[in-house]
């Protein structure tokens, strides 16, 4: 149960990521069309650039916990119901 929890909530984090890293990109789109100090402007576009490395790598690292969590999830609803009914079995 508590996992399904996990899964929503790492679900929740991977879509807040995605739309994070598209206003980072959609911030420097628009500081490049517009037209100011060049070194203010390249210097900005780096940092923008590098907290936009950083949340892919974030998002990149959520998908697969949320992928595994996934699995975990269906082991234990395939192998549950097994479990249960082995147990059972050995009480006989």
């Amino acid at each position: 149960m508590i996992n399904k929890y996990r899964l929503y909530l790492v679900n929740a984090l991977v879509r807040a990521f995605e739309r994070t890293i598209g206003l980072v990109v959609g911030v420097m789109d628009c500081l490049v069309l517009n037209y100011g100090r060049r070194l203010v402007l390249e210097r900005v576009l780096g940092i923008l650039q590098t907290i936009d490395g950083l949340l892919l790598l974030g998002k990149r690292y959520l998908i697969q916990v949320r992928q595994t969590m996934r699995y975990r999830l269906h082991f234990e609803a395939v192998t549950g119901p097994m479990r249960e009914r082995y147990r059972e079995l050995r009480r006989r």
